[in-house]
Formats: C-alpha cells, structure tokens, sequence
C-alpha cells in the first residue's frame, strides 16, 4: 500500500469512464486523483489486437458474469443463463469490446432530458462526442459534428471482406441509403462501421487517456489488482473506502469526491454494500439502511439472436490483425412512426460465433449440439459462413440487480428479464424478417450466401412460421454487452432515480456515480461511445462545482 491514503478523487474502476474521469480530473495540478481498478494492467498481448477479441473472452481479464435463469429466453444456454462478458483489466471493457464507434440517436438524449435528465439533451452531449474523438475520415470530417485532436482514435473498420460489403449492398438495394451512422439520425440506414482502432490497434479508453505522459503525472495515481469493497460515512457524506490491494486490506480517504465508475454491475453493487438501495432488500441482506434509493432496479440490455448463413469465399483472411470482424452494420425502424431505430443488425464474417470457443463463450448446453452444428474443432474451423445478429435496441422488458450476499468478492443476482414484455419479441420478429429481405437480395444470390435454418429436436413449429422464429428467438439469445440503467440518472424529486442530473446520488453529499450505469434507458447502438461521454460531460460538472 502506498503511504499516500487520502486524495482529493478516488475513481473507482477504470473501465470505459474511469480512464477518461482519471485524465480529465488530473488536468488540474492541484487536484490528487487515485483511480483504481479490481483487475490487472492491459498486458494481455491480445488486448491490443483487435482480430483477437474472441479470446479475451472468459479469460483473466473478463468478469464472466452470469444472469439468473431466463424464462423466455436463453433457453438453448446451461441452466438458461446468458453469459455476460465484462471487462476487468486497466481499460475496463472497452479493452474486450467490438471497438465499434457509435453515438445513439439524437431521441436517446432528448428523451433522457424530457424524464428529468436535464441538461443531457443532444445538443447539449454532443461538445462532450466531438470533446474526445480523433476522427480520421477526412469525408466525415466535413460535418460540424465530428471533430479531430482528441484522444481517442475512431477510423474506418479495414479490411473488409466481401461478405460486409455484401451486406451493406443489400441494404441498399432494399430502400435502405449509405449514411454516416453517428449523423444524429441512424434511423433506416447501412453503412460500414467506424472502431476505436488506432494505427491497427485497439484504442481502449486506457490506450487512449492514461497514455504515458498522463501517468507521469505527479497528481495521479493508478492501482491495479484493487478491489473496492465499502464505502464509509459520517452521516452523508463519505469519508472513506475501503479496499483489497494485492489481498491487502487497506482504507483510502477522500478530500473531496467519490465516483464510482465501476459499471452497470459493481457500482450499484458497491453502493448497496454500503447502505445505499432498497430499504426492504438492504434489511433483508442485515445491512444498515443510509439512503433508500432504487438502486439495481431499471436494468436494461440490447438483446440479439443469431441467424447464421451458408456462404463460401468472402470472409476474412486471419491476416488481417486490424480488424474487429464487424466492419458493416444496419438500423432499422419496424414501425412508421419509431422516433429511433428500433432493430442494429450486427455482422460477423464467421459461420460460428467465436468460431470453435462458440459452445463454451456463449454457455450452449451439450442438449442443443446438433441445433447448433458443434463438431470437432477442425471440422468447426474449416466451416465458412457468416452471421446477421438483429438486436434489440429498446426493450420494454426492465430487470432488476440485486445482491447474493454482503461478500462484496461475490457477484451480486443479475435478471435481465429478457423477452418478459410481448413487445420485445414482436419487433425481434420483425427484424428477422428484415434480414430475410436481405438475403432475398441480388446482392446475397450472387454471393450464394443463403440463411441456416436451425434444426431443434423440440420444436414443434413449421420451419419459417412466425412460432418457429420465436422458438429460434427464445433459445437462440444472447446478449451484446450493452447492460445500463442500474443507477438511473433523473430529476432531484424522481422516486425512480438514484442520481441527479449532476450524476450525484440524492441524499449523498459527496459521491457521485459517471458510468453506463445511470442511463435512463437504452441508446439506439453500442454503448461504449455514449459512456465516454458520460465521464466527459460528468469531469466537466466535477471541475465546475456542479
């Protein structure tokens, strides 16, 4: 332990938030900022190599959560239990992620702002978008909202292998225009995808924001292998943190700020281990009740299926190291007047999601082997193909997070409560039949790319009938990382949030939470780009006094 115990922020997970929270804070010379992270430094040699992402998962640097048992959905998985991989390394999970570079739609932040999120509007976010991006697409450069000069690194996903461009092709072919998805209207539109990818790299948050320069600095400290287990009050306001360094107990005190940038899991974990949350669960659990907030509740994620396709001599060459093998993407509305799209069609250029490692990284039970091809490892490799996911992009089913034990090394009860609103399906199927459009397509025929249909031993529906999909649907499920809304962010006065739109937490003097964790509700595409800049907006209010 080091013999400086008190700093004036302590940042607790350096993940997607924490990285940016650290380097903005110790902008300011006279300010100590401690920033620690429960997993190692970023290492792990195939961090850095974006082609390598699929073996990041389930490893030393991955939290390997787990849901409760699902009961409409993930039912092909052991014990109906979706993986969800997150990451714990320097970096936080945008060191494991897809990279992929997407804002939302501007109706996500409006909508934020009319629930009480004030001051989060679109127009009022996107300085902290344009704050942080290095864009190096000289064409999207021409637009007043992306910008160059930050540090974080977003280029064109290359290569590209035939199959993505197929896929944006098709898109095109069926009414769907090429538009620059981060334009503020990704309503209806294919394009290829922009990634944090640097010179071939990963850009993790960590590469980007605690580069080399910014660790020297002397007001900056960065523990890795911490692990923070309670915070400690007087009355509201706290004092102290207690943590595990090394297998050290230790207790860090705090001049001015704790934020909590542990993600939508471990932050409103640590709050409820700390008293803050449901007075009737926190009882329950024997825990002294400080604050009674609706903490855990409003858990929200974009779920996705997997429509697999028979294809041969598009995909990608193994050489190609730069790639996050998602070079192409689509979004779509299922309804005339949807204000946002409401269905991502995410893209993989393999038969196999994850290739051989499919069964054990996605949980499938040794039940559904034939449903879904599992062979011996050489007959999986030598398999071509490729994968449409329709995601759901805004869900109407709400689940909940809530503690196991008070063992805060032990992962607390995750029910996302998957496919729970009939909504959710509905619009699944809708964007199942989308993707068939697509693949009715010239552009599909003359790649003799055609759809798999999965053969189940329990399913009593006509192929291709609307209760075969669903079956497909509930079984085939997964999710696509993007877990929010623990910590819901909304007005001083609102019963259903646990911060303000200061990012505080009401009835707390001095903590505040700055993670994917207080979005009200969902964004229309990957979360990673929105979360940076969430901590963006939220270092501002800090130096602001806000």
């Amino acid at each position: 332990m080091a013999a400086e115990s008190a700093y004036d922020y302590v940042v607790v997970g350096a993940g997607s938030a924490g990285c940016v929270l650290a380097n903005r804070l110790s902008e300011d010379e006279n300010a100590t900022v401690l920033l620690i992270e429960a997993g190692p430094e970023d290492t792990n040699p195939n961090i850095h190599i974006p082609l390598m992402l699929g073996s990041l998962n389930g490893s030393e640097v991955d939290w390997k959560y787990k849901t409760v048992p699902q009961k409409h959905a993930c039912l092909a998985m052991n014990e109906q239990r979706c993986i969800w991989n997150k990451g714990k390394v320097l970096g936080g999970s945008s060191a494991i992620n897809f990279m992929n570079y997407m804002r939302g739609h501007r109706e996500d932040f409006d909508s934020w702002a009319r629930l009480g999120a004030e001051g989060w509007s679109y127009d009022e976010v996107l300085p902290y978008f344009m704050k942080s991006e290095n864009n190096t697409n000289q064409e999207y450069l021409k637009a007043p909202y992306h910008s160059k000069g930050g540090p974080w690194t977003v280029s064109d996903v290359l290569p590209r292998t035939k199959y993505g461009e197929m896929l944006v092709e098709a898109g095109k072919e069926i009414g769907y225009p090429i538009t620059d998805f981060n334009n503020s209207d990704n309503r209806n539109t294919f394009n290829y995808n922009q990634g944090t990818i640097k010179d071939g790299k990963r850009a993790s948050t960590a590469v980007a924001f605690l580069t080399p320069d910014v660790r020297q600095r002397k007001n900056l400290t960065i523990w890795t292998e911490t692990a923070a287990t309670k915070i400690i009050f007087e009355r509201t306001t706290a004092k102290s943190l207690k943590i595990v360094k090394n297998g050290t107990e230790g207790e860090i005190f705090v001049r001015k700020e704790l934020i909590l940038s542990a993600g939508t899991v471990v932050s409103p974990q640590l709050l409820m281990l700390s008293g803050i949350g449901p007075k009737a669960h926190l009882e329950e659990m024997g825990i002294p009740v400080l604050c009674d907030l609706p903490v855990g509740e409003n858990l929200q994620d974009h779920l996705l299926t997997i429509l697999r396709f028979n294809a041969s001599g598009g995909g990608l060459s193994m050489d190609w190291t730069s790639t996050n093998c998602c070079e192409s993407d689509g979004f779509v509305t299922t309804t005339d007047d949807a204000p946002w799209p409401e269905i991502q069609f995410y893209y993989n250029p393999f038969f196999y999601f994850w290739g051989p490692n499919e069964k054990e990284n996605c949980n499938i039970s040794d039940e559904f082997k034939e449903t879904f091809q599992h062979k011996s490892k050489e007959e999986m490799e030598k398999k071509e193909g490729m994968i449409i996911f329709p995601g759901l992009l805004h869900p109407k089913s709400v689940g909940k997070l809530w503690l196991k034990s008070t063992d805060p090394m032990e992962p607390p009860l995750m029910d996302p409560r998957y496919l729970e609103d009939p909504y959710d399906m509905k619009t699944m199927l809708k964007g199942v039949r989308i993707a068939q459009k697509l693949a009715a397509t010239k552009a599909f025929k003359d790649m003799g790319v055609t759809l798999d249909y999965y053969k189940f031993d329990n399913c009593p529906h006509e192929i291709d009938s609307d209760a075969y999909w669903e079956h497909v649907i509930r079984h085939v499920s997964m999710t696509i990382w993007h877990i929010c809304g623990t910590c819901k962010m909304g007005a001083k006065d609102d019963p259903t949030a646990v911060v303000d739109p200061s990012l505080r937490v009401r009835g707390l003097d001095n903590v505040r939470v700055i993670d994917g964790s207080v979005m009200p509700h969902e964004t229309s595409g990957n979360t990673g780009a929105p979360i940076v800049m969430i901590a963006e907006k939220g270092a501002d209010m800090i130096k602001q006094g806000k």
